[in-house]
């Protein structure tokens, strides 16, 4: 299929022979996710440390709880990739730039377990997205604030999900992206320093996980 034909879609439905493939990439990433990242919290509760930034370490924009819906909106963008992209290999590619993404941010939370902003005076708020707000956030875990994950995973997944689309397209798409991350700031979750962390890491990810699909690209079919 032709750059220009592919352009033409901006989510399909893979052959019937890719589906089970682009579906393990997809479980793959998550199983690791989890795994790394409460691995990662656990040892660091075995340290008897933690970094802590001071509000006034960039913590200035209005809480808002509402904006939780923009938060969990990442993982339709991420159950929509493997319908986004041109192709298995570039499917693998995303898988791997997400778990590259896990794994450099694992060591950091193990190393310097950094907390989440401090969210107890909102306790006593009575706003109507406050239930909702405090059921998402329980999932959450203090000492893997930086680098900020959700950050690096939507960096990731827009950025595979926008390869060969209409330039509007990759507009809304990184729009969607900076939202989130406003999100995690808004809400709490993170600081403006872990979300500078999570684009830093995804660049690392989608760097690397680029070279592997380039050279898999290059490589003579086998005869």
């Amino acid at each position: 299929m032709s750059d220009k034909t592919l352009r033409k879609f901006l989510w399909r439905i893979p052959a019937s022979g890719e589906r089970i493939f682009r579906f393990k990439c997809a479980a793959f990433s998550l199983l690791f996710f989890l795994v790394f990242y409460y691995g990662a919290y656990g040892i660091a509760q075995l340290h008897n440390y933690r970094i802590v930034i001071p509000e006034h370490g960039g913590q200035y924009l209005p809480f808002h709880p509402a904006w939780t819906l923009i938060y969990i909106s990442i993982y339709i963008a991420q159950l929509m990739t493997p319908f986004a992209v041109s192709s298995k290999e570039e499917c693998l590619a995303w898988s791997r730039s997400l778990c590259y993404s896990v794994a450099l941010a694992t060591c950091v939370f193990i190393l310097f377990p950094t907390e989440q902003p401090s969210v107890e005076q909102f306790r006593e708020l009575t706003h109507p997205w406050m239930e909702f707000y405090w059921t998402i956030t329980t999932t959450a875990t203090s000492g893997n604030a930086f680098p900020s994950l959700h950050v690096a995973s939507m960096l990731c997944t827009v950025w595979y999900s926008t390869q060969k689309k209409p330039h509007w397209f990759s507009c809304l798409m990184y729009i969607w992206f900076l939202a989130i991350a406003y999100a995690t700031v808004v809400l709490r979750e993170h600081y403006l320093v872990d979300v500078l962390g999570g684009v830093i890491v995804a660049w690392f990810a989608i760097k690397t996980s680029q070279k592997k699909l380039n050279s898999a690209l290059v490589q003579p079919a086998p005869h």
